[in-house]
């Protein structure tokens, strides 16, 4: 019984310094805000021919993250960490998050080959999308925490509509990205965003391709 009390004791104090170790990591003196980027991958002009599609305008559909995130901010805001009194608030450094996940909606077209336009003016796809979900966050885990592999996660999820010829079909695309880290900065959340939106990007082409066989089998019905 008391080499068990023992190991206890020793189990309680290891999470107390990890936890006490982390909240300096996050700064140790209260909150503040890390500007990040979230580049466009694979950049491509706009094909000159191809299947038109229209790209709303995306609509922000996000809980709020963070309380401490004034309303004007929010738009900007993609989640952080804050533990007690301390930690870190994420924004993105020149885009709103609904217009950050339309301009890589755009270039995941581009890249499949479709021409996007602001206007249908014949054949052409309309998607509607809300966003559901753009964030960063660092859980934290004692054993991860314990062997220094404690984790960075991104998220980006939009709920999307594609009308085409009358019909119309619904999906959700979704990315998801994770970076160990040793330390808390703006480029380990970057490159956890950078793996969100490549899978974002795969996730919203399949969706695509998957809808253009649905609609092309149902035309030749």
């Amino acid at each position: 019984m008391r080499g068990t009390e023992t190991s206890f004791q020793q189990g309680e104090f290891m999470k107390s310094i990890i936890a006490a170790t982390l909240l300096l990591v996050l700064t140790g003196c209260g909150i503040r805000t890390e500007v990040v980027r979230v580049n466009v991958p694979d950049i491509r002009v706009n094909p000159e021919q191809g299947p038109v599609v229209v790209v709303a305008p995306v609509r922000d559909g996000r809980t709020t993250y963070f309380p401490q995130v004034a309303a004007a901010e929010r738009p900007q805001s993609i989640g952080g960490v804050i533990r007690g009194n301390n930690g870190v608030l994420v924004s993105l450094e020149s885009s709103t998050a609904p217009d950050k996940a339309r301009e890589i909606m755009i270039q995941a077209l581009r890249n499949m080959g479709y021409r996007t336009t602001d206007q249908c003016t014949g054949t052409c796809t309309e998607l509607e999308a809300t966003l559901t979900d753009f964030s960063v966050k660092m859980p934290m885990n004692f054993w991860r925490a314990a062997s220094s592999t404690q984790q960075m996660l991104a998220d980006i999820a939009v709920d999307v509509t594609a009308r085409k010829d009358g019909q119309a079909r619904t999906f959700t695309a979704t990315g998801h990205g994770a970076n160990i880290f040793q330390i808390v900065s703006r480029e380990n959340w970057e490159i956890a965003l950078e793996r969100a939106v490549r899978n974002f990007t795969s996730s919203l082409q399949q969706s695509m391709s998957e809808q253009d066989a649905a609609t092309g089998s149902k035309a030749q019905d």
